[in-house]
């Protein structure tokens, strides 16, 4: 691949649908965790006719991508809700990207999406569904205490109610 083409970072989402079908440039790439996601009968073998074509390629992130991912994740309030795979998969973007590569993420996952941008991933959301960068706190339902944890779940310190995801702050794209 040379540094001037389009790489797409495809999630599973991409390659249950037919999009990929419909772009006649750029090289696409995904994470092994994507492949494996792939249950269903007509997506295993388009996906498995891309790869066997070289239209789309398996490959691994860099560790700094991984550590760099992982904190702005955090940072975002993310990280919680994102799988091992979307890990990967942004970070397998965010290695293109810094090894000079023209680079978007494409996925409907808005987790995903929203991770990608705060690491100044282009993004492309099939579905048009994601149309705000945001920034998470959790917050208790009962005693309204807010905290910026990252823990998958957590129990109020103050009352032990189990605190919730909210909005602390959103960005419009586009």
């Amino acid at each position: 691949m040379s540094e001037l083409s389009q790489i797409y970072v495809v999630d599973t989402s991409v390659l249950f649908s037919t999009w990929m079908n419909r772009m006649k440039d750029g090289n696409f790439v995904t994470v092994t965790g994507v492949i494996e996601e792939i249950k269903n009968r007509p997506s295993r073998l388009r996906t498995e006719i891309l790869l066997h074509l070289d239209k789309l390629k398996e490959e691994a992130p860099e560790s700094l991508s991984l550590d760099i991912v992982r904190t702005t994740a955090k940072d975002s309030g993310d990280l919680k809700v994102l799988s091992e795979t979307d890990i990967d998969l942004i970070s397998l973007a965010h290695t293109k990207m810094t090894n000079g590569f023209s680079t978007t993420l494409v996925s409907s996952d808005l987790a995903v999406l929203n991770t990608a941008r705060h690491v100044g991933i282009s993004t492309l959301d099939p579905s048009g569904k994601f149309q705000h960068e945001i920034i998470w706190l959790l917050k208790c339902p009962a005693c309204n205490r807010k905290s910026k944890s990252t823990v998958k779940t957590l129990d109020c310190p103050v009352c032990g109610t189990q605190m919730r995801r909210i909005v602390s702050s959103k960005k419009k794209i586009r």
